[in-house]
């Protein structure tokens, strides 16, 4: 559970998109308040009343912008695609939801004069997690169009014979070529050695699992020498290093933190510059 919330998770840091967000979200928070009164404003003035229901939508205006412009643009590497994971989203989307509730709560009660009932709380806490909900939904809805048109080949420079690229598949085979075992690079996580057989750590419809093959860590690597991605990192490890999360100097040495894999990796020193070499190409 725990590995899965430390996933990568992309942060919208487009300011014109976020800023078009917050102000819908805002406004339709008004909208909603003036149609359908929730809250129930007791002020006989109506010029009063659009006041205190206009605030309830500049109070999440205020706080969205703080959340989603204001602390991203100051922290600046913490909310970089390289650092940003599903549970650092939550984190974030639940501290929105907590402070736009507690001002909610405090203006409806101090200023607007609206009795604190249970319901009232319960549609405060409702308002708020739909507010955080629509943001969220928003900005994917943005960063998936984004990738689709990274996918799409503008016309003019395709040809109708062109192929599109599939990616290739790694074959490991055992030493009496009694067994196969076929993944594609992408899932590969690390091999580690096992005695007469060498453990093949993957991910597979987002589990991790293994697979034991009966050969040497010397024929695996020949094998996938033509990788760019497989970079040997001690004597009986080869990681892909594009699951490599973070690179860690301790006293015995370098080791290597993996998305999706719990252990660390020791690196061996004969391997250090190998594999600082690799990384600077990635």
């Amino acid at each position: 559970m725990l590995n899965s919330l430390n996933k990568k998770y992309p942060f919208n840091d487009n300011l014109k998109v976020n800023t078009r967000s917050i102000a819908a979200v805002s406004l339709g928070i008004f909208l909603f308040l003036l149609f359908f009164q929730p809250f129930q404003v007791q002020n006989p003035d109506f010029n009063n009343r659009l006041i205190i229901l206009a605030t309830f939508g500049a109070i999440t205006l205020v706080l969205l912008s703080i959340f989603r412009l204001v602390i991203p643009s100051i922290f600046i590497t913490a909310f970089s695609e390289e650092r940003w994971t599903i549970l650092k989203e939550i984190l974030i989307d639940l501290l929105f939801v907590i402070c736009n509730s507690v001002a909610f709560a405090f203006f409806a009660r101090y200023v607007g004069r609206i009795p604190m009932t249970f319901p009232i709380v319960i549609n405060i806490v409702i308002i708020s997690i739909t507010a955080a909900a629509v943001v969220v939904v928003t900005n994917q809805f943005y960063l998936l169009k984004k990738k689709v048109q990274k996918l799409e080949i503008p016309l003019e420079e395709t040809n109708a014979k062109e192929t599109i690229e599939i990616p290739e598949e790694i074959e490991f085979e055992s030493e009496n070529k009694s067994e196969y075992f076929t993944l594609f690079l992408e899932q590969l996580i690390l091999i580690r050695s096992a005695n007469n057989y060498i453990e093949i750590i993957y991910k597979q419809n987002d589990e991790i699992k293994k697979k034991l093959i009966r050969s040497t860590m010397k024929s695996t690597e020949n094998l996938l020498k033509k990788y760019a991605e497989i970079v040997r990192c001690h004597r009986s490890c080869m990681v892909n290093k594009n699951y490599i999360k973070k690179v860690s100097r301790g006293t015995d040495g370098l080791t290597l933190n993996l998305f999706d894999y719990p252990q660390e990796i020791p690196v061996s020193r004969q391997y250090v510059l190998r594999l600082k070499e690799s990384l600077k190409t990635a």
